[in-house]
């Protein structure tokens, strides 16, 4: 079985669901992460917050007015009432959808825990972390390695101070940093596992430098066929899409 890091060096681009299939299920569901997986997606994509009681739940903003029922911070409500929140509000991709008048499903904010449990193993998985308190890092990491996640996920860390945190705690996670995204120079003399440059950092020099390097990059992101065209012509390595259907067809074709 290739290893996520193997993926990146035999398939060209890796299709990476961001929150899922979100362009047309609701955002870090259940239904979302299973959608993509039915699709043939190489890694799921999802975010990592506190709940009040210190759970870990799977949810972007942090606040819960634009994908669920409920009103306040994530990190005010304890897990049991996050639970009992709709978390169908938001229809279509993340830059150009909208909140809906009421609630389109059933399906509620995951924990990391069930998402481990449903997909650890079958897929990769891209680990955005906004767990700020203390020992929540300690806890993502026992999860990784009681999961065995060390060839088939990563966590996304904001701060390199954040990722010195884990490396300092177990040195076999995957590591990748959202801090200072264009110093591609920066991130390789730290030694991360994976990067994930936006769109705007992928100047001429930029793309040249990374594919000299091998890094496995996902770029954040794609959500219309000529962005992903530009970029599968430009060789980048990974894509991350709220409508991987279409990133699969456009790749499928390119192969």
């Amino acid at each position: 079985m290739l290893t996520l890091r193997d993926k990146y060096y035999t398939i060209r681009p890796v299709v990476t669901a961001h929150r899922g299939f979100s362009g047309k299920y609701p955002e870090n569901t259940m239904l979302a992460f299973t959608k993509a997986y039915e699709l043939g997606v190489d890694i799921l994509e999802f975010d990592v917050r506190e709940s009040a009681d210190g759970e870990l739940v799977i949810i972007h903003d942090p606040t819960l007015e634009r994908t669920t029922t409920g009103t306040g911070r994530v990190d005010q409500q304890p897990l049991a009432a996050l639970k009992r929140l709709n978390a169908t509000c938001w229809d279509g991709t993340h830059d150009r959808g909208r909140r809906l008048p009421a609630p389109s499903g059933t399906e509620v904010i995951p924990t990391l825990e069930e998402v481990l449990e449903a997909f650890a193993g079958k897929v990769g998985l891209n680990i955005q972390v906004y767990a700020e308190r203390p020992g929540s890092l300690e806890t993502i990491v026992r999860l990784y390695q009681q999961y065995d996640l060390r060839d088939s996920a990563f966590l996304m860390l904001g701060t390199f101070a954040d990722a010195e945190r884990v490396r300092a705690l177990a040195p076999g996670v995957a590591i990748c940093v959202g801090e200072d995204r264009a110093n591609i120079e920066r991130h390789l003399a730290f030694g991360v596992d994976f990067m994930q440059p936006s769109n705007q950092c992928l100047t001429e020099a930029y793309v040249q430098r990374l594919l000299e390097t091998g890094m496995p990059a996902n770029v954040f992101f794609a959500n219309d066929r000529d962005t992903m065209l530009e970029l599968i012509a430009r060789k980048i390595p990974g894509i991350l899409t709220d409508v991987p259907d279409v990133l699969l067809e456009l790749a499928a074709i390119g192969s």
